[in-house]
């Protein structure tokens, strides 16, 4: 399932502010309409028709894969101002389910009346196109994450993609439980690298916010006692 991150794509948020608006301007207001999501209530099922595209007015909105074996796998997590499931303008079924994390309200938009409106506007189009092309750089970095077999190295990879700042700084918006699955580790194997990390000095957990310490002899450290 495809989500588009318009505000994070780097050197592009203006692109993809405006990208974001032009979407909503080529649909008809009146056929477009908002729905309110109570915590854990579906979007949509994988396998379900595909209807819709949306933005996330306020809220989270997790894009949950289930795969044959039973388990499953987090896609996204899409945030106020983020699109997601572009990929069902092109497919017959959601590839996911698209689950509400906390209260939140998402845009529709009809699948038809945005392709239609997408044939007659080449710009459009275009932003489509670097949104998904930034999508792509996304999941690979995701699945360069996941390669990562220590948990510690795992974790401060993950974190080295978010902080901003100096000291690089990182206040959570979701429990570290929810920030496991996103990365492929258990709520056991988490905790443990994150005591790890802390008790090496990599970085400093406080009040919600994470702080990563300079040095890269406290990474090695910590990936050495994580294996």
């Amino acid at each position: 399932m495809i989500a588009i991150i318009w505000p994070r794509i780097p050197g592009e948020a203006v692109l993809g502010k405006l990208g974001a608006s032009a979407w909503i301007g080529l649909v008809e207001p009146q056929r477009l309409h908002r729905r309110c999501l109570k915590p854990g209530e579906a979007l949509f099922r994988q396998g379900d028709a595909t209807v819709a595209v949306f933005l996330v007015d306020r809220g989270r909105v997790r894009l949950l894969r289930h795969l044959e074996d039973g388990s499953s796998v987090t896609l996204h997590v899409a945030r106020a101002g983020e699109s997601f499931a572009e990929a069902a303008l092109w497919a017959e079924a959601y590839h996911c389910d698209g689950v509400a994390e906390m209260p939140s309200q998402v845009m529709v938009i009809p699948k038809p009346d945005l392709l239609a409106a997408l044939e007659d506007n080449p710009q459009a189009a275009l932003a489509l196109a670097r949104g998904l092309a930034a999508h792509v750089r996304d999941l690979r970095s995701r699945l360069e994450l996941r390669n990562i077999r220590s948990a510690s190295e795992r974790v401060v990879a993950w974190l080295r993609l978010q902080v901003s700042g100096d000291p690089p700084m990182l206040r959570l918006d979701r429990p570290w439980t929810e920030i496991a699955a996103e990365i492929g580790l258990t709520h056991e194997a988490i905790y443990r690298a994150l005591a790890v990390l802390e008790r090496t000095g990599r970085l400093v957990r406080e009040n919600g916010v994470v702080t990563l310490s300079a040095g890269s002899e406290a990474i090695e450290d910590a990936a050495r006692k994580d294996r």
